[in-house]
């Protein structure tokens, strides 16, 4: 019977401390040094542990590395089989018109985008932890990477000619450069590209691949998709002497260029151009996003592969390039390449330009198999992915591949047909397989303006991105705008600049969210006893003489004196409400309602009329009374009888703050002095472990007494 009077005697504050083991002594927490020693402790036991000697272990070991040895062993043949079958066959003959569009558009040759599509695929296969990730050629990897094949080669050209200035400017087109300097720069761009993702997985690093957001990465890939719609124009036109140019402002100069030349264009090109396109939007409009049409044939038509068969077929039996001048693809070698070492020496050239192709090829790829992980309720491994896809392109750096990276459009395609393993992959890299050892040679009559038009409607969705901006703006304006900056800063300088500038406008935006954090006044929800709410709503009212205080996101020196600044002022007006007249005001009993009536002026009849207005507010169970006196157009402002009572306490409640800095600590060190001075008790409310350490560590507890930390913010009303 004592102990239960016990307990049902003691206060919020003793059940708090008593909770957390502060009854018996006081709480003393582990300083930063020893907890940053255990945390050491344990990650490196339990490193050790996971590498330590055993059959299990070993096994684990190797499965994690290699996790095809997990599906493989374990793949259902009557379930998977045939649907992989089908969708490696159907992503296998997206990846040939594909790759050979974006090998072009790398500045290197189609047959290069091939390689690409198979020999990165075998490897990110094997070490993968993404049952749907398609892996191949993607467009803005391969504008990416043409940039700088252009901007390097023309230096290595520069210095083979011992002259300082690169060739044309930077204006020189990539028919001018030779294939050989091209394929060097390419290689490397392909094998630095790896080695940053590799060590970025290595190194755990996988979560700076997602650290853009997402509206960042649409505005960033919507812009690039415009800069490789606009790099086909050359070829759908036939323009001779178009230059390629390179830097800011570059697409506003090559429209000047192209629109002073558009008499140039050569017809029989831009016939060829017009009638692909149109086949090609056709029937991607009314086959293969046409619902009712997907039920019948589920599996898309291959309208791309289509194309580049028939074309090929239409110029080698009209001799399009000798009669009429259209240019053909011309050089597709057969068999496989031999091994080539590529060239180190051009490594410390690239290594700092090709980081930001490596970020923007991680972050696409990652992106992309979080999608459909979490549309198939399985995990993936961020930090593997990276290693998996670096590997590859490491591999392929030897075999003459363009960067690698996910692709949306053919992993839709892959899961939609009816993909489930990474089998899809191995099947289509057979499909390749078998056009580069048979069917390479066929392909050299292939028009160039077939490969341009098949970029073009193929970039129609990514240019539709830019619509996007229509839902951000009306959810979030500061995102709709990170997402605008992102878009105009790519479209009117470059790529990489674009992307830069857009990071740096994130961090900017993310410091300005964290130094001007929503600071809410709380109150009681009426007819309530532990409801807490903002102010804001009508039917909350303040604690009479407790100011409540609530700061959405951390508290460090970016925001830190703002916060304390709000609070003082909160101090000041509630010493100049007591000293005058209560705002806001009150709501009034009815009994007061009449003794203020009475006492007040009467109305008078004829011109002179006066109209009496009472405005009401409840402030926990207190009564204030103010009539305001309307008469002949002036108004007249007169008290009631109360006082209001003095600020005696201030709440601040740190359920919504995940850490605070020293400059915060000294910020409320400051606070609490000034609160003592005053007589006004300081309570915090609802802190974390990690933010009680920080105030005991700092002092700010120690100019408290224990039962000024309470577990929450009603409890605490309570207790005052």
């Amino acid at each position: 019977m004592a102990l239960l009077t016990s307990t049902a005697n003691s206060t919020p504050a003793q059940e708090f401390l008593e909770r957390d083991g502060m009854a018996a002594e006081k709480y003393q927490p582990l300083a930063p040094w020893t907890q940053l020693h255990r945390s050491l402790r344990t990650r490196i036991v339990g490193w050790i542990r996971r590498f330590r000697c055993s059959a299990g272990c070993m096994k684990n070991q190797i499965v994690s590395a290699f996790p095809i040895l997990d599906w493989l062993l374990n793949y259902k043949i009557r379930s998977c089989l045939m649907g992989d079958v089908i969708s490696g066959c159907t992503v296998g003959i997206l990846n040939i018109p594909q790759g050979m569009a974006y090998g072009v558009l790398s500045g290197v040759e189609p047959i290069n985008g091939l390689y690409a599509s198979f020999f990165p695929v075998l490897i990110y296969s094997c070490l993968c932890t993404s049952q749907h990730a398609s892996v191949g050629t993607f467009a803005v990897t391969s504008l990416m990477t043409g940039g700088i094949v252009h901007t390097v080669g023309a230096e290595m050209i520069a210095h083979r000619n011992h002259t300082e200035t690169p060739v044309d400017n930077g204006t020189a087109t990539f028919d001018k450069m030779p294939l050989d300097i091209r394929l060097q720069v390419t290689i490397a761009v392909t094998l630095a590209v790896g080695l940053w993702q590799v060590l970025m997985g290595v190194f755990r690093l996988g979560y700076l691949a997602v650290f853009l957001s997402d509206h960042l990465v649409k505005g960033f890939t919507c812009a690039a998709a415009f800069h490789v719609f606009t790099s086909q124009v050359k070829l759908v036109f036939g323009i001779q002497g178009l230059e390629e140019r390179y830097g800011p402002l570059k697409l506003v100069y090559f429209y000047i260029d192209f629109f002073s030349k558009i008499s140039q264009t050569h017809v029989p090109t831009l016939i060829v151009s017009l009638i692909c396109i149109t086949i090609l939007y056709l029937t991607r409009v009314l086959v293969n996003q046409n619902p009712r049409v997907m039920k019948i044939i589920r599996v898309p038509f291959p309208i791309e592969l289509l194309v580049i068969i028939f074309g090929t077929l239409a110029s080698y039996e009209l001799d399009l390039e000798s009669e009429w001048g259209v240019k053909t693809v011309q050089n597709v070698p057969t068999g496989l390449p031999a091994p080539v070492l590529p060239h180190y020496s051009i490594i410390p050239e690239i290594l700092g330009r090709t980081f930001s192709l490596a970020i923007v090829a991680s972050a696409v790829l990652i992106s992309l198999a979080k999608i459909f992980a979490t549309k198939h309720n399985y995990k993936i491994d961020a930090n593997q992915e990276l290693i998996a896809i670096g590997a590859s392109n490491i591999f392929g750096s030897f075999f003459l591949c363009i960067p690698a990276t996910g692709a949306l459009a053919r992993s839709a395609v892959q899961e939609s047909v009816g993909g489930s393993t990474q089998m899809v992959s191995l099947v289509s890299a057979v499909i390749v397989l078998i056009v580069l050892v048979a069917l390479g040679r066929f392909l050299q009559p292939l028009p160039k303006a077939c490969l341009g038009a098949i970029i073009m409607v193929a970039l129609i969705n990514m240019l539709k991105g830019a619509l996007e901006v229509r839902n951000l703006w009306k959810v979030s304006l500061i995102d709709a705008s990170i997402f605008m900056v992102t878009l105009l800063a790519t479209l009117l300088l470059d790529v990489d600049y674009g992307l830069a500038i857009g990071v740096l406008y994130s961090l900017l935006v993310f410091a300005f969210r964290m130094q001007y954090g929503r600071v809410a006044v709380l109150g009681r929800v009426r007819g309530t006893l532990d409801e807490i709410k903002p102010l804001e709503d009508p039917m909350v009212d303040e604690v009479s003489g407790i100011k409540i205080f609530r700061l959405h996101g951390p508290l460090y020196s970016g925001n830190a004196e703002s916060f304390v600044a709000k609070i003082r002022k909160a101090m000041i007006s509630n010493v100049r409400v007591v000293s005058s007249y209560l705002s806001p005001v009150p709501e009034l009993e009815a009994t007061e309602m009449d003794e203020t009536m009475t006492s007040g002026q009467q109305p008078s009849s004829g011109n002179n009329q006066t109209e009496i207005t009472v405005v009401t507010r409840r402030q926990d169970q207190a009564t204030d009374a103010v009539i305001n006196i309307v008469q002949n157009n002036s108004l007249l402002t007169k008290a009631g009888p109360r006082q209001a009572k003095p600020l005696r306490a201030i709440i601040i409640d740190c359920s919504a703050i995940n850490f605070i800095d020293v400059v915060g600590t000294e910020k409320l060190l400051r606070l609490v002095n000034e609160c003592n001075k005053k007589g006004i008790r300081v309570v915090f409310a609802a802190c974390s472990d990690s933010v009680r350490d920080i105030l005991y560590l700092s002092g700010v507890a120690a100019a408290l007494p224990e039962e000024n930390f309470m577990s929450s913010v009603s409890d605490a009303i309570d207790e005052l």
